[in-house]
């Protein structure tokens, strides 16, 4: 038994807005977003888009690049995911852009929203409300509804799901209905497995909290679909855990950041890397990975969990909902709320002091 993991009570207190809830949910959430989805109707699109652009910012625009990284591998145009003001310049009538912001009021998202009409985009909005879907309304832009009332780290299943939906039923991706049910199968697995009712000698989850606490983690994805569930686990230990994290990718990191560990215990004396690796990664990656792996030495705590599933969006699932389970942890042994932000919320209010 883990003094502060393995008790209810504590965790009742520590999380007092219940996010570890709002966790054990994303299943029923996931079934949710598919069902809104499915009942959505489908745009006739005026011409078939030859680029793909998602405008969303943190929990919306994780799951643009959670489905950059199923167009990349399994669909039939380009895509890219804007986190900013401003779309970038080939942004044009022949682009479909997904404008998503959970509570409709995210004030990048809808600048550019304002540029894609402006340019003549098919458009397609996404959100729980707010001042996206009063304009989507107003303009006759096709506009799906999600539930609101959480925060949007907690909110994937809704911002993600609907967009695999909406992709595949447009023919941008493949049938998905199998790997869809495989997924949803996998989560519920994992969400009995690292529930909080299971002890820390027998959850994986709380076992990495434990090894990351008061540490500094390095998120390394073995490739591309991994260094978007590297920056997505970056996101939720710095949002839940309120602590650093730092997430890259090979190939890349081999070429610049592995020079990096020459005085990295110079720097400090608490580094841990997690590398998120896929059983399908090339003999090229493991060699990178294993070489890095021995360049860093005694530099740093090593980790690798790998992905498991028969399809890339299982295994992209698989890797995500356990870092959302460690973030938690990570809270707890923190002695922090996960669900407060007052950061955040502080620069909100500056920002909404410029007109």
């Amino acid at each position: 038994m883990h003094p502060r993991l393995d008790n209810p009570e504590i965790l009742a207190q520590a999380d007092p807005k219940g996010m570890m809830a709002l966790t054990l949910d994303f299943v029923s959430q996931c079934e949710r977003a598919l069902e809104i989805a499915s009942q959505f109707a489908l745009p006739s699109l005026p011409r078939t888009p030859q680029n793909l652009l998602v405008a969303g910012m943190g929990g919306s625009g994780i799951g643009g690049d959670y489905l950059r990284a199923l167009l990349e591998a399994q669909g039939t145009l380009p895509a890219l995911v804007v986190r900013d003001y401003t779309l970038p310049n080939f942004v044009g009538t022949d682009t479909l852009v997904f404008a998503v912001s959970y509570s409709g009021n995210t004030e990048e998202t809808l600048a550019c929203y304002h540029q894609a009409r402006e340019r003549g985009a098919m458009i397609i909005a996404l959100s729980s409300g707010g001042e996206l879907q009063a304009l989507a309304q107003r303009d006759g832009v096709p506009f799906l509804s999600i539930p609101g009332g959480q925060p949007p780290r907690t909110a994937l299943g809704y911002l993600f799901f609907p967009l695999v939906n909406l992709c595949e039923r447009l023919g941008l991706l493949p049938p998905m209905g199998e790997a869809l049910n495989q997924t949803l199968n996998r989560l519920r697995q994992m969400r009995n497995a690292y529930r909080m009712e299971v002890p820390a000698d027998q959850n994986p989850a709380k076992q990495m909290a434990l090894a990351l606490y008061q540490r500094i983690p390095l998120l390394y994805g073995s490739c591309g679909p991994r260094a978007t569930v590297a920056m997505r686990w970056k996101g939720q230990i710095n949002e839940n855990a309120k602590q650093h994290a730092f997430a890259y990718t090979f190939p890349e990191l081999n070429h610049n950041e592995i020079l990096g560990w020459v005085l990295a215990p110079h720097q400090a004396n608490n580094w841990s890397v997690v590398v998120l690796s896929d059983p399908d990664d090339s003999a090229k990656i493991r060699t990178r990975i294993e070489v890095t792996r021995r360049l860093v030495g005694e530099s740093a705590h090593w980790h690798e969990l790998q992905a498991e599933g028969d399809s890339l969006l299982e295994r992209l699932m698989h890797l995500t909902y356990f870092g959302d389970f460690v973030s938690l942890y990570l809270a707890l042994l923190n002695e922090v709320d996960p669900e407060n932000i007052d950061h955040i919320n502080t620069l909100k209010a500056e920002l909404a002091k410029i007109k």
